[in-house]
């Protein structure tokens, strides 16, 4: 009696233990988790909706009204520090020839005379002919280059000037230099009449 006891203890031990194991994990559909559904949903799409075009397109047109101006910003500062380079070594030519050969006279604007600007800027290696093969700013317009005169006529120093952006003398946005001035970008405090003044090109 007491063995038949016995094994009945150990088979209900045994059930006891069989019951405390880990139940069996059911596998799930992949259709029926979140991320399932999105690339199920993605690999069996035709196209894109209306709506979704149009938010596509208004993200697009917002990053671009933000960026334009700034890349155009760019590119105009960049000119800018391109004709203050050409105008800073037109400067140094033009001071140059003044100091060694013209005996603190500076060049004339007029292309006849034998110290033309043309000339002295092209013996200094500066490609400035008056034509159509002339130097020419940043923007496609030519430089210009004048004297600058006291109220009695006096020759008083120079000026040589990109018109900008804008193409137009005397405006804000000038690229300048001058006898005393560096290359800079501005009005200029002297106004430079276009018809005396020498041009690079046509």
């Amino acid at each position: 009696m007491r063995i038949k006891k016995t094994n009945q203890r150990g088979g209900a031990m045994l059930k006891l233990l069989k019951g405390a194991e880990k139940p069996e994990r059911k596998e799930v559909s992949a259709e029926r988790t979140m991320f399932g559904r999105i690339a199920y949903g993605l690999k069996n799409r035709k196209g894109f909706t209306l709506v979704e075009l149009l938010v596509v397109v208004a993200i697009i047109a917002i990053l671009a009204a933000a960026l334009v101006p700034r890349l155009l910003g760019y590119t105009d500062r960049a000119r800018q520090a391109r004709a203050m380079s050409d105008l800073g070594t037109m400067k140094t030519v033009i001071e140059t020839y003044t100091a060694d050969e013209g005996n603190g006279v500076y060049p004339v604007p007029d292309s006849t005379a034998a110290n033309y600007v043309g000339t002295v800027l092209k013996n200094g290696g500066i490609n400035w002919t008056g034509d159509q093969t002339g130097v020419k700013d940043p923007w496609g317009y030519p430089y210009y280059y004048n004297l600058v005169k006291d109220s009695n006529g006096n020759v008083t120093g120079y000026i040589v000037i990109s018109p900008g952006k804008d193409g137009k003398l005397n405006t804000t946005d000038d690229v300048y230099t001058t006898d005393s001035v560096q290359p800079t970008v501005g009005q200029p405090a002297v106004t430079v009449d276009e018809a005396t003044a020498a041009k690079s090109a046509q």
